[in-house]
């Protein structure tokens, strides 16, 4: 499970569905949520949690620097790879962001189709419903 300690920036509810976004290393993330435990407010720093098989890369191409903006992944995280554990049909891509290090499993072909090595930078890709809450910090 990949950790980020983030601070809520914003709470926007309808019903019981909310979207949460949180401040990480100057980059906005967002999750989307039903029924929130009263812990959860505005300013207070969390733990997220998300996942290594719920991390999609996106490397830029030549041709195309500015893809990024058409995707509908809330989460468009800069990262560069730290490490990479290649195997037979999977691989474990360790990210780093700031002062954390998310880590995406993607398929292996994926990882020689995108021709993939250490410190290529990339954008790691989070649906809102993929990113939660682990622990509500006591600061």
């Amino acid at each position: 499970m990949s950790q980020l300690i983030a601070t809520i920036e914003n709470i926007e509810s309808v019903d019981n569905l909310n979207i949460v976004t949180f401040m990480c290393n100057d980059e906005p993330l967002k999750m989307m949520s039903l029924d929130l435990n009263e812990t959860v407010q505005i300013g207070k720093r969390v733990v997220l949690a998300c996942k290594p098989t719920s991390v999609a890369l996106a490397k830029p191409t030549m041709d195309k620097q500015a893809f990024s903006d058409m995707l509908s992944y809330a989460n468009q995280i800069k990262v560069t790879i730290s490490s990479m554990d290649v195997g037979k049909l999977l691989s474990s891509i360790k990210l780093h962001f700031g002062d954390f290090i998310l880590e995406s499993i993607v398929t292996t072909a994926s990882v020689q189709r995108m021709n993939l090595s250490e410190k290529d930078e990339l954008l790691a890709l989070i649906k809102a419903n993929e990113l939660s809450i682990q622990e509500v910090l006591d600061d």
